[in-house]
């Protein structure tokens, strides 16, 4: 809580760890600040928006981040902000990280349900990070982010939203802000889901000679996904994030991706999105292009 007051809660989704990053960042920036602020895992706690629902109300600040799926923000965020109190008069702050091919609408539309639920959007950022499904690769997208300069543009949010919710005179900012992408662009985007993108992710295969069932791989899924029969098998909440094969010890879970790499290096080329790292502020606009 800070000094005088307002909270802080900062509630994160983040399968490889770069959402993760820049909330802890934060979550120190605000320490620097004289604020102990409350940062959850979503992945740890998926009823998390009952839990801290009477919490989030009057003067406090909301903070959530999500990598970029297929254009959104992970599902598991989507559903948390839609469990969330109605009418609340507290402020809100999405972020998100991504991995140099498209930030999509992701950020749009998790201000908008934010707003829907009475929440007023006092900022938000965008934030370059090294592409998830490109571990194996020397030199993915995104090599080298979150650097120093994307976390201090980081703090520098932080400070504003503090100097905000201080003075409690923000005016927050306008959804418009966040709608960047290009009309035409915007619109194919609302019609892409991840569902749609599951049917053309490559079949993961279980070698079963390498697999010693240390269930490994059921414990580090953001979405309790994995089952044991006897070997992995993967339900149908799966978000195709594959820390499961990232992370398998014994490398028993495979899966070509190859042709994703080629999707995704595509992808960023039809784009060219720039800046790759912004934050959005009713009082300030700062980006970085690299």
């Amino acid at each position: 809580m800070a000094r005088d007051g307002y909270k802080v809660f900062i509630v994160y989704f983040s399968p490889a760890g770069s959402t993760r990053h820049i909330a802890r960042v934060m979550e120190k920036r605000f320490r620097e600040l004289g604020i102990e602020p409350s940062l959850f895992d979503l992945a740890e706690n998926s009823e998390l928006s009952q839990a801290i629902s009477e919490q989030i109300r009057g003067h406090s600040c909301l903070i959530v981040g999500s990598p970029v799926y297929v254009s959104h923000a992970a599902p598991p965020i989507m559903q948390f902000i839609a469990g969330l109190p109605p009418d609340t008069t507290a402020y809100a702050v999405p972020f998100v990280t991504w991995g140099g091919a498209s930030s999509g609408i992701a950020l749009f539309e998790m201000a908008r349900e934010l707003q829907r639920g009475g929440f007023r959007i006092l900022g938000a950022a965008k934030v370059m990070a090294v592409h998830c499904l490109m571990w194996q690769l020397e030199d993915p997208m995104g090599k080298g982010h979150p650097n120093s300069e994307d976390e201090r543009m980081v703090q520098e949010l932080i400070d504003e939203i503090n100097k905000n919710m201080q003075s409690r005179s923000s005016r927050g900012i306008d959804l418009s802000d966040l709608a960047y992408q290009k009309e035409e662009v915007h619109a194919e985007m609302e019609k892409m889901t991840l569902e749609i993108a599951k049917a053309h992710m490559p079949i993961r295969e279980v070698d079963e000679e390498s697999c010693n069932q240390c269930e490994i791989c059921a414990e580090v899924c953001p979405t309790a996904s994995v089952a044991f029969a006897p070997y992995p098998v993967f339900g149908e909440s799966c978000i195709y994030c594959f820390s499961c094969m990232r992370t398998c010890p014994e490398g028993a879970i495979k899966a070509n991706l190859s042709e994703i790499w080629q999707r995704i290096r595509d992808r960023a080329e039809f784009f060219k999105e720039r800046p790759y790292t912004k934050i959005f502020l009713a009082s300030l606009s700062v980006e970085q292009e690299a």
